[in-house]
């Protein structure tokens, strides 16, 4: 009996240290976002080589509004970072971006065009000359490690550490001419933390990293569009 024992321990180990990717999500930088869809097609539906009157030489500092897809406005920090530099840009306007939520009839396009050159339409009418859309991707994960057998107790499932939850997110923005809707820059940038968690408590602390992922993006994003406008100047 003691053998046995000893057996059924070291295979109950055994399949504790095994590791598992469990609770695999992916959603896009807003929540409301629809992961690799919205921003992909608001990109694709950009006015490149129209009949539009052409866009002039980028001029310093930048009157900018910014939109993100899915929200009412982008982050505050994302705002403070881009208004800090006065000599790229001199004023930040937030306006809203709806997401293609795939919420709609099926037969019924969504569109993307549309919303974009009325988000032009209102970035114009208050001043600004550009426009700065953003979105992206962020894929949460849980790999189990050796404590997760302890998960078989109430306690243990609660409190030890027994997976390791990953978090990766990948962001874009393009720098649009409003009056001619063409694209002038495009920068992009990625990030990926990960952190110990109890399993009965994984959902809550993916949906914390994701929060703080979404913010480093786009305050990264706007460090990468400073950049290339210090560039241009």
């Amino acid at each position: 009996m003691g053998n046995h024992m000893k057996t059924f321990i070291q295979i109950t180990l055994l399949t504790g240290v095994a590791l598992i990717f469990t609770g695999c999500e992916t959603t896009g930088l807003s929540s409301r976002e629809r992961a690799g869809v919205s921003y992909p097609n608001y990109i694709l539906s950009l006015q490149v080589n129209s009949n539009s009157v052409p866009a002039g030489p980028l001029k310093l500092p930048l009157k900018l509004a910014v939109a993100q897809i899915g929200e009412v406005a982008p982050p505050q920090s994302m705002i403070q970072k881009l208004t800090d530099n006065k000599s790229l840009v001199t004023s930040v306007t937030a306006l809203p971006m709806p997401a293609d939520e795939n919420n709609y009839d099926k037969d019924k396009k969504y569109d993307y065009a549309g919303n974009l050159k009325n988000v032009c339409r209102l970035a114009k009418a208050d001043g600004a000359d550009q426009l700065f859309l953003l979105g992206g991707n962020i894929d949460t994960w849980a790999k189990n490690n050796m404590w997760s057998f302890l998960d078989w107790t109430i306690i243990g499932a609660y409190t030890v550490p027994g997976s390791r939850v990953h978090a990766e997110g990948k962001a874009a923005g393009v720098l649009i001419d409003v009056a001619s809707g063409e694209p002038l820059i495009f920068v992009s940038v990625d990030n990926q933390t990960s952190a110990l968690s109890p399993d009965m408590l994984i959902d809550g602390k993916s949906l914390d990293m994701r929060s703080r992922l979404r913010d480093e993006l786009a305050v990264s994003l706007s460090e990468a569009l400073l950049k290339r406008l210090a560039d241009v100047h």
